[in-house]
């Protein structure tokens, strides 16, 4: 059981602001640039429609209208580097929002470092973009359509896997409370209480793996034995055990997709 304090409980149940767009560019955009001007942490920003919306290393993240594109302003007093553990925070925040509109928690897991899946699936991918004094959290989610230009990943909807209709704003406040929950136990007592509940969920712990780096010319080949204390990429190679925090690109050589 967790315990919160009152002044924490008041943070979770008080901070964080919806707003709702009909269409923006990206709703990350909107968020930095409304954080730029000030607005406080929780400033959160759900839109309809995406014109130009991004994942990850500038990938274009194909916002299909009747899906969920959510934006939020933190401003974390942790170390900057321990900023990109929010990543991991958020998808878990994703997998129990799923798990409550009633999808099937022995189906979801999460992929390292921002990807939520469902039967080995991808259903939801969190953007962070990182400035001197606060990020932005991007979640794009699908609900309504899955897309159609996913190369690396087949993809999967949220009313493949329930029978129920919720309404965009209702799921938004839904992943903002278990975030903002989360999140405030993250910053009080650390990633490492959430490490073994991640590891459980955490796709594909106990098999081979490949990396690329930008710094090596050959890739390194492992085991992936899941997350290292920090929310590192962890993995034994030989009898070494190694740590990343960021890599140029991975996969499960045992799988068709990666």
């Amino acid at each position: 059981m967790v315990l919160i304090d009152n002044s924490l409980l008041g943070k979770v149940l008080t901070n964080f602001d919806l707003n709702i767009l009909q269409t923006c560019s990206s709703t990350n955009d909107v968020a930095i640039k409304n954080a730029k001007k000030g607005l406080p942490e929780g400033t959160s920003y759900l839109s309809y429609l995406q014109t130009k919306g991004r994942g990850r290393n500038n990938n274009q993240w194909e916002s299909m209208k009747g899906n969920l594109f959510l934006s939020t302003i933190f401003r974390p007093t942790l170390s900057k580097g321990k900023w990109q553990q929010l990543s991991l925070i958020i998808g878990l925040s994703i997998l129990e929002t799923l798990i409550k509109l009633g999808v099937d928690k022995n189906i979801i897991e999460l992929k390292w470092p921002n990807d939520v899946l469902v039967e080995k699936s991808k259903i939801s991918g969190v953007l962070l973009e990182s400035f001197d004094d606060f990020i932005v959290a991007g979640i794009g989610l699908n609900i309504l359509k899955k897309p159609q230009k996913e190369i690396k990943w087949k993809t999967t909807k949220l009313y493949d896997h329930i029978n129920k209709d919720f309404s965009l704003k209702y799921i938004a406040n839904i992943i903002l409370k278990i975030t903002f929950k989360n999140y405030v136990i993250w910053e009080d007592k650390g990633f490492n209480f959430f490490k073994e509940k991640i590891n459980n969920t955490i796709y594909n712990i106990n098999n081979k793996i490949v990396i690329k780096l930008n710094s090596q010319s050959n890739n390194i080949k492992g085991v992936f034995l899941g997350l290292g204390d920090n929310g590192s990429l962890k993995i034994k190679v030989d009898n070494e055990f190694l740590e990343y925090y960021s890599v140029d690109s991975f996969f499960f050589p045992d799988e068709e997709l990666s």
